[in-house]
């Protein structure tokens, strides 16, 4: 049986979340944690940390950083973005850096606190009344860095998306 506290602890995050920012934030029950999926209201791009430092400092740069969480280890860090749209069909330049498109449906596990440094810490927190970054966008800076700098060799398979 679920702990009521952690539950009421949950359904407050989850209405933060919705209210502050419009998510469509989803209380998973079974593991105790809050989840959003992709392909609604928001996307993702993954990469890892060292890539995902450079591409986010460019972001700022451009006024566009917008929401990024890192996994556990914090080896990859999740962009959140508006919604994709249509897909690039040619993302081979991509995949050879370890930069992961999670699919629509794909469950990304969000910090029950804004603040919450254990579990899936935020590198950049949420902003009220500040839109995601378009996807488009954060490919195009994530190319850009990419041509400048040497291949970056992904740590391992990321544990911050999972499929329905």
């Amino acid at each position: 049986m679920p702990d009521l506290d952690l539950l009421r602890e949950l359904a407050a995050a989850r209405t933060y979340y919705e209210e502050r920012f419009g998510w469509p934030v989803t209380i998973e029950v079974n593991t105790e944690r809050l989840v959003i999926p992709l392909g609604q209201r928001l996307d993702a791009v993954v990469m890892p940390e060292a890539l995902g430092s450079r591409v986010l400092t460019e972001l700022r740069i451009c006024l566009l950083a917008g929401p990024v969480l890192a996994d556990t280890g914090g080896d990859w860090w999740m962009f959140l973005t508006g919604p994709k749209g249509t897909a690039p069909k040619d993302v081979a330049d991509l995949r050879c850096v370890e930069v992961h498109l999670p699919a629509a449906g794909t469950l990304v596990v969000i910090p029950r606190e804004i603040g919450e440094t254990n579990g899936w810490p935020w590198i950049e927190r949420p902003r009220p009344l500040h839109l995601l970054p378009p996807w488009p966008a954060v490919l195009a800076t994530t190319r850009r860095t990419c041509a400048r700098i040497p291949r970056i060799p992904a740590p391992r398979i990321p544990d911050l998306i999972r499929t329905r």
